[in-house]
């Protein structure tokens, strides 16, 4: 049951009502047992009041009831409508019995024998019905028809096996000694029956609750053991002759009636499960075969043939095996919600090793991030400190010296300024072009080059050759790119050269024509990149590992972002004879007319030949 999670606290109105109920019943069983006992009035007037005491108890129970089905609940509407549904069944119950006793009452009054089968064995006969529908409603019963179906036999197997020991040991040999119509026994034997039945089947529903049903279902089960007691009793001493117009026994009734009357009265306060579906225990698999075996041993026990404890244990056999049909469908049932659920938590325990490696990548690569923030920031704070310090500094000294310095040393500290004010822009457009490359927004200008004219042209502009062999191997190759970004490439790639090589180490820039597709080569006899880098030195900030400073880190990235602006894309290699030898392609870029150039000797095979790793954007 979803909807009762706990049941709420019963006023105090509620709880004083049912404390004076309760006070009313006793008086009142008081009052019968000693009126009965003491015939106060005499025997007609006792009979006539404790069945009038019956009566109205039998009725007054109903009202209750039916003023349970109206109540509202605060616990969740689910167990609201079950809680109402079950009471109004009870209920009609009570009021069926209590019309029952009235019809009995009137043959008493009027001195008219009463027949069996009578109009009130009708109302009494017709109660249990209702009564066993009444208490399967509650809340605490099983959700499924076949749990429910399964509880109902439990039932009706252990009244019949109460039944069947009564028989054997009482009920034949009254029977065999005061002869009776088959009707007249089939209806006496009904009334224990369906007591035991309706109070089992409430016992079974309280067991499975370990006690967490609602206290209305304990009172309800008393007051159904009640009836069956004054039945059975009633039974056993009309069949003897004993009972006469009246005997104790008839106070039971009244009792149960109080006892019915005080079950939609008692607060409900104890807690609900989170769960109705039926609990697999010991009290479900001993009745059918308990019962089985109380049949049969009542059977074979038997000296001589007996009809109805033969057609009974039949009967019984058919129930015992009616339940295991049952069983069987609701196992049936139940493996395959367990399926279900086993699927379900394999989904759901996917799902979250999934987001849990999401997570878990996530983390990884804020890490990375948070890594990379804290290297870009040094390598930034470094190379903006330097220029910034030595154009600060050449500034002060022209600002203290009034420009009263000789020629040469004027000539020194500006040539200076220019060159940090370079590196600076140089360093800012850096950063600049890589923001507009993530963000999407640079295209590529493309136009006619000359593309051994650029490289040229870069080698002579770039200010951080000085002390390197450097060496142009490329003849006129006319291409559509972007020059400027072309111009970059070539630079970022001769900077990061001078920076990772000693002065004096020779460096190669070449450009290679494949079909209609150029290739430009940088490559330089220093240390060379190491393996376990190769695949990351295009990646942004990166800096070649260690505790590199020399530059943002920033230089090749933008290499591999200008070579993808153009449908490219750039990797390293090492180089024949020791060195590396970082590659750009720009595919389609040459224009038609062109002479295919003569491969370089430190020019690496095609890209398709390096692991994808290698070739992916990573700054060396």
């Amino acid at each position: 049951m979803d909807a009762a999670r706990a049941v709420t606290q019963a006023p105090p109105s509620g709880a004083r009502r049912f404390h004076a109920a309760v006070a009313l019943t006793v008086v009142t069983a008081v009052v019968c047992a000693i009126w009965r006992l003491t015939l106060f009035g005499g025997e007609r007037v006792t009979v006539a009041a404790i069945d009038t005491i019956s009566v109205l108890a039998a009725l007054a129970a109903a009202l209750v009831c039916f003023a349970a089905s109206r109540r509202r609940g605060g616990v969740g509407r689910a167990w609201t409508m079950a809680m109402r549904r079950a009471w109004r069944l009870v209920g009609l119950a009570a009021l069926a019995m209590g019309t029952g006793d009235a019809i009995w009452m009137w043959y008493q009054v009027r001195g008219i024998d009463v027949p069996c089968p009578s109009l009130a064995d009708v109302a009494y006969l017709g109660s249990m019905p209702l009564m066993a529908a009444g208490v399967l409603s509650f809340p605490v019963a099983p959700a499924q028809r076949a749990a429910r179906l399964r509880t109902l036999m439990d039932g009706v197997l252990i009244a019949g096996c109460l039944l069947v020991i009564s028989w054997v040991i009482v009920l034949r040999p009254v029977y065999q000694r005061f002869d009776a119509p088959l009707v007249e026994r089939a209806v006496h034997l009904a009334y224990p029956l369906g007591d035991v039945t309706i109070g089992t089947i409430a016992l079974i529903l309280l067991a499975r609750t370990r006690g967490r049903g609602p206290a209305p279902l304990w009172l309800v089960a008393l007051s159904m053991v009640v009836f069956a007691v004054s039945d059975t009793l009633y039974l056993y001493l009309d069949q003897t002759g004993r009972y006469g117009n009246g005997n104790l026994i008839d106070v039971g009734w009244p009792i149960a009636y109080l006892l019915l009357l005080l079950a939609p009265l008692r607060p409900a306060r104890a807690r609900m499960g989170g769960s109705t579906q039926d609990q697999v225990s010991l009290t479900q698999l001993v009745p059918p075969y308990g019962v089985l075996a109380v049949a049969l041993t009542a059977y074979f026990l038997t000296d001589q043939f007996d009809w109805f404890l033969f057609w009974t244990s039949v009967v019984l056999g058919g129930l015992v095996l009616l339940r295991g049909i049952a069983s069987i469908v609701e196992n049936r049932r139940l493996n395959q919600r367990l399926g279900r659920m086993v699927a379900e938590l394999t989904e759901r325990e996917s799902q979250l090793a999934q987001a849990l490696s999401r997570g878990k990548a996530a983390a990884e690569g804020l890490q990375a991030a948070d890594a990379m923030k804290d290297t870009f920031l040094r390598a930034v704070s470094h190379d903006l400190r330097n220029p910034l310090a030595a154009i600060l500094g050449v500034a002060l000294t022209l600002e203290r010296t009034k420009f009263y310095l000789p020629r040469d040393k004027a000539m020194e500290l500006l040539d200076m300024l220019v060159e940090k004010a370079r590196k600076l822009d140089r360093l800012l457009n850096d950063l600049l072009d890589l923001n507009r490359l993530e963000q999407g927004v640079l295209e590529p200008d493309r136009s006619p080059t000359d593309v051994r004219g650029l490289l040229l042209r870069v080698v002579r502009e770039v200010d951080n050759l000085e002390g390197w062999h450097v060496q142009v191997e490329a003849s006129t190759v006319m291409a559509a790119i972007d020059a400027s970004k072309v111009e970059r490439i070539v630079e970022n790639l001769l900077v990061n050269a001078t920076r990772h090589t000693p002065p004096g180490t020779p460096v190669w820039v070449g450009g290679v024509v494949r079909g209609r597709d150029l290739e430009l080569v940088v490559a330089d006899a220093g240390p060379g990149v190491p393996p376990e880098l190769a695949g990351s030195v295009f990646e942004p900030f990166n800096q070649g590992g260690g505790d590199d400073s020399r530059g943002v880190g920033i230089g090749l990235s933008l290499v591999s972002r200008f070579a993808q602006l153009h449908g490219g894309q750039a990797w390293v290699s090492e180089r024949t004879g020791g060195g590396a030898s970082f590659h750009v392609l720009l595919p389609g870029v040459v224009l038609p007319g062109t002479p295919s150039v003569p491969r370089l000797p430190e020019r690496s095979s095609h890209p398709a030949a390096l692991p994808a790793t290698q070739r992916s954007p990573a700054a060396r």
